[in-house]
């Protein structure tokens, strides 16, 4: 690598872009309480440390203009945010449980804006969201997306066209599954909430003088977060074959632009 060349640099550029583009759209690398300049040192220290194991004919670099390079950068771009995008996707079905059941049990009334994610939600789903991701740390997860990112150069050369059908398919059924695990992880929760309100709408039946209203946030509450937290032993063995799912997703993703 002391010997460089026109072509070596190009090369190593592309990769630079392809893996910081990828960086900045997944879960927890891309988040916004990682510094841009972490971002963008660790972007540069996988592609140094890459660079030898790309395939030699990764990129055909020859001859080629000034336009004609701008166009690989900003594919390479796409192909790095297309891939974090899917990841971040299947994170987000996460989140969006927490918010379903945070709402349902009294928390939408009082949101707060969580920094790693700029945008405004309630105390339980920022509670949720970074236990999640401390078991996805915890079991070593993010070293599927690691590896991904070694596949792309397997399999995704540099310039490859992104306009595949099989590739929209399996954006389209990311973006199902987003809905469907977060039906998946909320039910229980949803189903002790359910007869917390059938109990409540039965009692203001019986009783008119009580007010069911003001007693129903405490009540629920309780129930929520007691069966968020019986329900906690649970959640690394269903983390795990989810990640496993959404590993096989963004492989899958990666197979789709190599067709």
């Amino acid at each position: 690598m002391f010997f460089l060349d026109t072509n070596t640099i190009l090369q190593g550029a592309l990769i630079f872009f392809r893996i910081g583009a990828l960086l900045f759209a997944m879960p927890f690398f891309g988040e916004t309480f990682i510094a841009p300049s972490v971002k963008i040192l660790t972007a540069l220290s996988l592609a140094i440390g890459l660079y030898p194991v790309v395939p030699v004919d990764w990129a055909s670099l020859a001859n080629l203009g000034a336009f004609s390079i701008a166009l690989l950068v900003f594919n390479e771009i796409i192909v790095g945010l297309t891939i974090g995008y899917l990841s971040r996707l299947l994170f987000e079905g996460l989140v969006m449980a927490a918010g379903i059941v945070g709402y349902q049990m009294g928390f939408g009334t009082a949101s707060l804006l969580l920094p790693g994610s700029d945008s405004q939600m309630n105390a339980f789903t920022a509670l949720h969201r970074n236990l999640v991701m401390l078991i996805f740390l915890l079991l070593g997860f993010h070293h599927i997306f690691l590896s991904a990112i070694v596949e792309t150069f397997t399999m995704i050369p540099a310039g490859v066209s992104l306009l595949k059908a099989s590739l929209g398919e399996t954006i389209i059924a990311a973006t199902a599954q987003v809905f469907s695990v977060a039906v998946q992880l909320a039910t229980p929760i949803l189903i002790s909430l359910l007869f917390s309100m059938a109990s409540l709408g039965l009692l203001a039946r019986t009783v008119p003088q009580l007010n069911v209203f003001t007693m129903s946030f405490p009540l629920n509450f309780f129930i929520g977060l007691t069966t968020y937290f019986l329900a906690i032993p649970f959640f690394p063995d269903w983390l795990k074959h989810h990640y496993s799912r959404s590993a096989e997703v963004i492989f899958k993703a990666i197979r789709a632009f190599a067709l």
